[in-house]
């Protein structure tokens, strides 16, 4: 149950005792809410078959609803819209019901899903930038939000653990240490159980092995042929390749630990190298492959906006198979393993081209459906530039960089006294990490994911505005209420609601608001839907919190009050875990 469905099931009821069953009711939240709660456009798409003015159809249907004291109010206005406010002891009466629900009124209409989500892409052997923030973050909560509807969901990181770069570590490796035995044709017996470098090190050997290959022909020409030895086999080369991504995954994993980013599969691009030249050999059989220029590509026809698009390439002329053909490989992969209804890709937004020839590839050759092939691409995050953000040095920042810059940013309000002032120097440690991280990945997810954003440094952690702190501190506040008031989160039936001021209407009706929120931000794979509803939310409260004082009043009117602070906190506290945000019980 919830409270739109209500209002929709009984305007519904009035137009078929108006004569019109099974008609589009066109029930909606109410663009003017200092006019009314709901409105109806019904009436306006009805009245050509009707053969009546909308208005006058309009009217014969509000006299239907004004007979219901759910209703305080019910007019028509223009040209026959049904404007509508719910009864201040409908709202009440509804709480427990709706709010004390698993999901606060949520009800899904269709079937649950059994969904693949392949965000994170990081790269092994290379530093985590700021790049990876955002599939990371975005990725995380649109699975949670599958969940929080009942999908089945596997997160995959898909890890880059093939491919030249890693023949290029190999080929760096094999220059610092010419004589470790990986790179000894005549060894016999195991490997060392240890790299000769440490994983510190291994971060600075890609950027120099990928440098060198620009410049030097020699190494370039090395590495080709030591990414050809790995994937063919080679004993010295696998064994220190497992080193080198074991250390590398150990630094992934510890990022997204602190990220709060969990995934169900941490596979990467060698899971299907087995697959991948039977899968070649198979589209070649089938006809699937065209020979172009010494290449093996499929063709691809027309986009989806109508452009030519280039053939994608399976078998580079050099006798390579390219990452397209690998992202199909994986494609196989997850269908025979999970046969999901959908994959949703959260890749950057300027990898649409390369992600529509892979959706295009895998509907001709009849692998898997393109309509059930999701692209949900994201903008980057730039500087004050409006440029792609980069440190004062020019480079683009590290993610722990950027953990550590939010985190020492809410360490510094703390120590300012502008957060915190009450806490011990070992809470706001503590605290202003679990502050900083939440602040973080509140700015990032607050933002439209198609669209670029500036990330600004300043405003990261501020109190006031659309912040992750703004939304930290009114639940923060919750918390100190209850417990100041000795009381706990739990509702019961007896916990009644009374509403005696605009504030609490309004917020009442913020927290009935959910289950259409939701479903919007389910229907677009949008997180910033719910970052938009948490803060108009904790904008609500704190009205409440201002005109609505709990201390002092009658005890009727104190246990309402506490028991909407217990509604807004139970919200809140879904919603964030939606997000991804960790909040903490004192600020």
């Amino acid at each position: 149950m919830n409270l739109q469905n209500t209002v929709k099931q009984k305007v519904a009821k009035a137009f078929e005792m108006a004569g019109f069953e099974n008609a589009n009711t066109l029930v909606r939240t109410s663009d003017r809410p200092d006019i009314s709660d709901y409105q109806s456009n019904g009436a306006l798409a009805l009245a050509k078959t009707a053969k009546q003015p909308p208005r006058v159809l309009a009217e014969k249907i509000a006299e239907y609803l004004r007979a219901d004291s759910f209703f305080k109010t019910v007019s028509v206005d223009g040209p026959g819209f049904i404007n509508m406010t719910i009864a201040d002891t409908a709202l009440a009466d509804m709480a427990y019901e709706v709010l004390s629900a698993d999901k606060c009124g949520y009800e899904r209409a269709d079937m649950p899903q059994k969904i693949v989500i392949d965000y994170g892409g990081p790269n092994c052997g290379k530093v985590l930038h700021v790049g990876h923030l955002r599939s990371a973050v975005i990725g995380e909560s649109i699975k949670r939000i599958c969940r929080y509807v009942g999908d089945e969901v596997i997160g995959d990181v898909h890890l880059g653990d093939w491919g030249k770069p890693m023949g290029q570590i190999i080929t760096e490796v094999q220059e610092r240490f010419p004589n470790a035995p990986y790179f000894d044709d005549n060894h016999t017996g195991d490997y060392p159980a240890e790299a000769p470098f440490t994983a510190e090190d291994l971060l600075n050997i890609y950027p120099i092995a990928s440098g060198k290959c620009k410049t030097d022909e020699d190494f370039n020409a090395k590495a080709k042929e030591n990414t050809r030895l790995l994937q063919e086999g080679h004993p010295g080369y696998r064994a220190l390749w497992k080193q080198f991504i074991a250390m590398s995954v150990a630094d992934i994993k510890e990022l997204y630990n602190i990220l709060g980013i969990e995934f169900e599969l941490w596979h990467g691009e060698s899971n299907v190298q087995e697959r991948l030249l039977k899968m070649v050999d198979r589209l070649k059989e089938k006809g699937h492959l065209v020979l172009d220029d010494g290449a093996y590509v499929i063709p691809m026809g027309k986009s989806k906006n109508g452009n030519d698009l280039p053939p994608m390439i399976v078998v580079k002329s050099d006798g390579a198979v390219s990452y397209g053909a690998t992202d199909l490989a994986t494609v196989e992969e997850r269908v025979e393993e999970f046969n999901p209804d959908h994959i949703f890709y959260v890749i950057d937004a300027r990898q649409s081209m390369a992600l529509e020839q892979v959706f295009i590839a895998s509907d001709k050759i009849g692998l898997y459906p393109m309509n059930k092939l999701e692209f949900l691409g994201f903008g980057t995050i730039n500087g004050a530039d409006n440029k792609p953000y980069k440190t004062r040095s020019g480079g683009v920042p590290t993610l722990r960089s950027l953990i550590d810059t939010a985190v020492e940013a809410a360490l510094k309000k703390m120590e300012a006294g502008e957060m915190g002032k009450d806490l011990t120097a070992e809470e706001k440690q503590s605290i202003s990490k679990i502050v900083g991280v939440s602040a973080l990945k509140f700015a990032d997810l607050m933002n439209d994911r198609t669209t670029n954003y500036i990330f600004d440094e300043e405003k990261l952690t501020g109190t006031e505005g659309k912040t992750g702190p703004y939304i930290l501190y009114a639940m923060v506040r919750m918390k100190s209420i209850l417990q100041k008031m000795n009381e706990t989160a739990q509702i019961t039936p007896a916990d009644k609601v009374i509403l005696s001021n605009p504030a609490e209407r309004s917020l009442m009706l913020r927290l009935y608001g959910l289950p259409d929120m939701v479903q919007t931000a389910y229907d677009n794979r949008m997180p910033h839907v719910i970052c938009d509803y948490l803060f108009k939310l904790a904008q609500d409260f704190n009205t409440f919190y201002h005109d609505c004082p709990i201390k002092g009043a009658d005890e009727a009117t104190q246990k309402s009050r506490l028991t909407l602070t217990k509604y807004t906190l139970r919200v809140m506290s879904q919603m964030t875990e939606l997000l991804g945000l960790q909040v903490p019980d004192k600020m």
